[in-house]
């Protein structure tokens, strides 16, 4: 039977400032954030990637995307509940006499998704920089100006649709706000909480620490194999027990259901992913 499911067309505006955020900094960071990580992260400056830090078994310790902001300098973007896990798992592996720094930054940035469609006709009347994908390619960080406010603005989205995480100062955090609003009202825009994201990350297949992917399953039994650079210059923490889990094949394997009833939403509601089916009224 097809799909019913019709395309989207719109936009949406989400609150996302509870998200946990870091930064890794000083002499030495870019070799320590790559001796953590599984994929290549210390890139150009200006770059994102979608990375795993994992524990010696190979298992999942962190998912969350590191922007380079400096040769020495990196941000990283985790969910709500995982900061404090995250943040201590990077701390811990610092060698002693090392001059690398992990500050936990949530408190210092206000953050809104805006995803849909229609995310760039909303956005670019706002800035004077081109929000092109020429000028402004998909995992790539930008500082822009939106309206009167100053911005990190991220080519990322966690919905699996056009758009921009826009990181702000908490105190612009309302005039932000405000602005992508009244722009959006001819475009139809929305105001979207955290169960609409759920729902379209799971119906893109997006991963989530904790609840599909944890530290007892490696990225290639969690669908995320594909961030594992194995010939990684230096390596990384489990990568010789990554390498061995690769040559044996996964024991499990996540899979993702695709639910035919457009009325269906899709919720998470257990570690491994399953799929509540809950009909609109």
């Amino acid at each position: 039977m097809p799909s019913t499911r019709r395309p989207a067309r719109g936009v949406a505006i989400f609150d996302e400032t509870s998200f946990a955020k870091m930064e890794i900094e000083g002499p030495g960071a870019a070799e320590y954030v790559e001796s953590l990580c599984d994929n290549r992260v210390a890139r150009e400056v200006g770059k994102l990637t979608y990375t795993q830090m994992l524990n010696s078994r190979g298992g999942i310790e962190c998912d969350f995307t590191v922007a380079r902001l400096a040769e020495e300098r990196f941000s990283i973007v985790t969910g709500t509940a995982f900061g404090n896990h995250d943040r201590e798992w990077i701390r811990k592996h610092i060698p002693a006499g090392s001059e690398v720094r992990v500050r936990d930054t949530t408190s210092q940035w206000a953050c809104f998704g805006i995803w849909g469609p229609r995310a760039r006709e909303v956005l670019q009347p706002l800035t004077p920089q081109d929000l092109g994908n020429e000028a402004f390619p998909y995992m790539n960080v930008r500082e822009i100006t939106v309206g009167n406010v100053p911005v990190r603005a991220l080519r990322v989205t966690y919905v699996g649709e056009l758009g921009w995480e826009l990181y702000c100062p908490t105190e612009y955090g309302i005039g932000l706000w405000r602005a992508m609003w009244e722009a959006g009202q001819p475009h139809g825009i929305v105001a979207g909480g955290y169960r609409a994201i759920d729902s379209m990350r799971l119906e893109k297949g997006y991963r989530v620490w904790g609840a599909d992917i944890t530290p007892d399953e490696t990225p290639y039994e969690g669908g995320v194999g594909f961030c594992a650079k194995l010939d990684k210059e230096g390596g990384f923490i489990g990568r010789d027990a990554l390498a061995e889990a690769k040559e044996r094949g996964p024991e499990t394997s996540l899979c993702c259901l695709l639910l035919e009833d457009s009325r269906s939403v899709a919720l998470a509601t257990s570690r491994f992913g399953s799929v509540a089916r809950s009909a609109a009224g």
